[in-house]
């Protein structure tokens, strides 16, 4: 974990040190371990060291070629560093040193613009290349490490974070009326604008060559539809899966101090704790003092703390936990006023004290489960693979299964398998155009009724939340999966958990997140994916013995939908939602939300669990507002204190 700051002035104007030093400093909490700058002539990079491996206690950034024509910044980490230093090896490349910098830097000048698709692990990085006089970045695959990026055409700035580009006065705070509606629709589809306009994000597994002139943005990595994997027994993917997924998490060990792993009691999070420690325990690896953190919540359906227990009684770990603390209202505030952006979520929020304890203690590399539900979980969409290839007796067990589990939040179970069978089973069989033509005669272009009519059209919100995937796959359900991978939502995620992480020092590595894993899940037949009662079958096939089996027979998951609801109460209430400034603005109709939160507050209230169809809408809308009212009313805490939205504007900006 570490941060970085560019500079290019493409008119050829001498480098402002002082602008590049404030780009730099503004995200000194992202590295406390060192700071280092290069200037050559009209371009300028900075760095904040953070060090999270035993190779960078000997790498300084901004690194120089020792011809002087290359200089690299990087944030980020290569896991397949084996692999790359044979391959660069065999090509004549002396590394001067072991370091991961040193490694992305020999990669660029030996493949150019194909070197990061060549690097696996979390990365974002700028090199100044002076033969070409060029400036290339790249963004790893999942969008993991950040890369923000101006240009006005005659400056190019980039940084690790958003606020840092607000440095230079003349980069303008101009809201994005496009983007600001998809967070309101609450369907987050773009991955490269940003909430203001001209300031953007570079895609993942995207790189981007800048020049006087030009600028080019490529895609380097994608999955490919074609690939299946196809064994004849579950164990063979099942052996398949645990080698790939063990090489996921090996990788990532590497650490000059301890290493700790989230504990959720989940099975992805518990498979990663038994696959580390079967790792240590087969003598591959030096136990460094590892650890778990968990978050616990006594008395709640949401607490998972027997199958936590289950877990560190296995394997005989230290465990952590920490009890659930009450929403602090203030620290959504003071997040918009750090970051200039949109707020943590609360379910990112409740695990600040994890973080904490976790630096608190010395570790700065942590171990997480994020990314199992995306590729393993399965798809409801294989419905609609069962009826095209008629297989009807399949369809019928396979809903009979789903009867026990929640298909959507707020689809009452009497009409289960109704609405499901008809939205994920018959209406993908209909060809495109009619499918379209169908929503466009039910009056559904897929605006929000709470979204204005008119400025839905100013912005063409129904062609940017339908957008097509990039690819065709054989099966919906793989179709869906893909979805998810290149949606807007994932790089938002991804964004805002990589900034509250680089808060506390420590840096989270995500082996589900693995582009091996990936390209595997996205490969594999439907039933190794979810087969019957079990999701995440081929993973529970995988893990068999590494993991307690009341977790691996585990079908129920932990909600934590209730601290969003709680979030909005404690920051006001119905209160927050008068006299919206997004109201004002013409964006959305005021009354539909206030009676949306009614309604959520009511059912929550009687423990009606549909309260949760409407909690994200809500914190999109309230996320916006806090933003907008922060950064370009200057309203600071009037929010919170009810000021009404005609007497704050008024206010001097």
């Amino acid at each position: 974990m570490s941060g970085f700051a560019g500079i290019y002035n493409l008119d050829g104007r001498p480098i402002d040190p002082a602008l590049l030093t404030r780009m730099t400093d503004s995200i000194a909490y992202r590295g406390a371990d060192g700071v280092g700058q290069w200037i050559g002539g009209a371009v300028g990079l900075g760095h904040r060291m953070l060090r999270t491996t035993p190779e960078s206690l000997l790498e300084q950034q901004p690194l120089l070629h020792e011809t002087g024509d290359l200089c690299l910044v990087l944030d980020g980490r290569v896991d397949n560093r084996d692999e790359l230093k044979a391959a660069l090896e065999a090509r004549g490349v002396r590394l001067r040193t072991d370091t991961d910098a040193e490694i992305v830097l020999r990669a660029y000048e030996c493949w150019g613009e194909d070197c990061p698709k060549r690097i696996v692990g979390d990365f974002a990085f700028a090199i100044w290349d002076g033969r070409k006089r060029q400036l290339f970045c790249a963004r790893d695959c999942l969008g993991i490490k950040p890369f923000y990026y101006y240009t006005d055409g005659r400056t190019f700035l980039c940084g690790s974070e958003l606020r840092q580009l607000f440095e230079d006065p003349t980069v303008r705070r101009r809201p994005n009326e496009g983007m600001i509606g998809e967070y309101l629709a609450s369907a987050i589809t773009d991955k490269e604008e940003t909430l203001y306009r001209d300031i953007f994000r570079l895609p993942p597994a995207h790189f981007l060559i800048l020049r006087p002139g030009y600028l080019r943005k490529e895609r380097y990595w994608d999955i490919d539809p074609t690939r299946a994997i196809q064994y004849r027994t579950d164990a063979e993917y099942a052996e398949h899966f645990l080698e790939i997924f063990t090489e996921a998490v090996r990788c990532r060990l590497r650490s000059y101090g301890p290493v700790g792993t989230e504990l959720s009691g989940g099975v992805d999070s518990s498979s990663i704790a038994g696959v580390l420690q079967s790792l240590y325990r087969e003598g591959g690896l030096t136990n460094s003092g590892f650890e778990t953190f968990s978050l616990v919540f006594p008395g709640m359906p949401c607490d998972e703390s027997v199958y936590i227990q289950d877990v560190v009684r296995m394997w005989d770990i230290t465990s952590n936990t920490v009890g659930p603390s009450g929403p602090e209202p203030f620290c959504y505030v003071e997040e918009v006023r750090r970051y200039q952006d949109f707020p943590e979520y609360p379910n990112g929020v409740m695990s600040y004290p994890l973080m904490a304890l976790a630096r608190e203690k010395g570790f700065r590399v942590i171990l997480t489960g994020s990314g199992g539900d995306d590729w393993l979980t399965g798809s409801f969409y294989h419905y609609a693979d069962f009826l095209r290839q008629l297989k009807f007796v399949s369809l019928i067990r396979q809903i009979h299964s789903d009867r026990q589990f929640s298909f959507d939040a707020g689809i009452p179970a009497i009409i289960f398998p109704a609405l499901p069978l008809l939205r994920v089973g018959l209406f993908p069989l209909v060809p495109g155009a009619a499918r379209h033509a169908i929503k466009r005669a039910l009056g559904r272009d897929g605006r929000p009724p709470w979204v204005d009519a008119l400025f839905a059209r100013r912005i063409q919100l129904s062609e940017r939340l339908n957008a097509d995937a990039r690819h065709q796959f054989p099966s919906f359900a793989q179709q869906d999966i893909y979805s998810g991978l290149v949606s807007g939502w994932l790089s938002q995620g991804n964004e805002l958990g990589n900034r509250s992480e680089a808060w506390f020092g420590v840096e989270r590595r995500h082996p589900f997140l693995d582009r091996r894993v990936v390209e595997f899940a996205l490969a594999l037949p439907e039933e190794q994916r979810w087969r019957r009662d079990q999701p995440k079958f081929v993973l529970r096939q995988a893990l068999r013995g590494l993991l307690p089996e009341s977790i691996r027979r585990r079908h129920t998951k932990a909600d934590f939908s209730h601290v969003f609801a709680e979030a909005l109460q404690a920051l006001g209430g119905e209160r927050l939602f008068d006299s919206l400034a997004v109201a004002a603005m013409g964006w959305v109709d005021g009354g539909q939300i206030r009676g949306m939160y009614r309604q959520m507050a009511q059912r929550y209230a009687q423990a009606d669990p549909t309260y949760i169809s409407y909690i994200w809408k809500l914190w999109m809308i309230f996320g916006i507002e806090l933003w907008f009212n922060t950064v370009f009313l200057n309203r600071k805490l009037s929010l919170l204190a009810g000021i009404p939205f005609q007497e704050a504007i008024s206010q001097p900006v």
